[in-house]
C-alpha cells in the first residue's frame, strides 16, 4: 500500500481532531450504553446458573420470542461478580449452533456397539411417558 505525505496528513490531521474531541468532552459512554439496550429490548430478564461447572455463577439470560438474545454474568453474585469463563461466555453461541443436538438419539445394537453406524433418533420423553400412563 502506498501512502503519499498528503494522504499520511490527512490521516493525522483527522486523528488529532478526533482526540481533540474527546477531551472537549464528547462522552461516548451513553451511546454506547443505548447502543447495547436496543437488543434486548422488550426481551425478558431471567437469572439461570452455568451448567458447565460445579461453582455454579449466577447468569443473566435475555429471551425474546422464546429465544436466547443475550447472556451476562450477574453482578450482584459474589462468586463470580459479573464475569464468566470462556465456557460460560460461550453459552449463547451453543445454543444458535446448527450441529447442536436437538432430540435424543441413541446406538443401535446399544451400548457395546456404540461406535458402529449411525445413531438412532429417539421418541421424547413427553411421548413416552404418555404411552405409559
Amino acid at each position: 500500500m502506498q501512502v503519499n505525505r498528503r494522504d499520511f496528513m490527512k490521516v493525522s490531521g483527522a486523528g488529532v481532531v478526533g482526540l481533540s474531541m474527546l477531551q472537549l468532552g464528547v462522552d461516548v459512554r451513553p451511546v454506547r450504553a443505548y447502543a447495547d439496550t436496543l437488543k434486548i429490548e422488550g426481551a425478558r430478564e431471567v437469572v439461570t446458573i452455568c451448567p458447565f461447572c460445579s461453582v455454579s455463577c449466577h447468569v443473566i439470560s435475555h429471551v425474546k420470542d422464546g429465544k436466547l438474545v443475550s447472556t451476562e454474568g450477574d453482578p450482584d453474585y459474589p462468586i463470580n461478580q459479573g464475569a464468566l469463563c470462556a465456557k460460560g461466555a460461550s453459552m449463547l453461541s451453543m445454543t444458535r449452533n446448527e450441529h447442536r443436538l436437538t432430540k435424543p438419539r441413541a446406538a443401535p445394537g446399544g451400548r457395546k456397539r456404540a461406535g458402529i453406524g449411525p445413531w438412532n433418533r429417539l421418541p421424547s420423553a413427553s411421548k413416552r411417558y404418555a404411552t405409559r400412563t
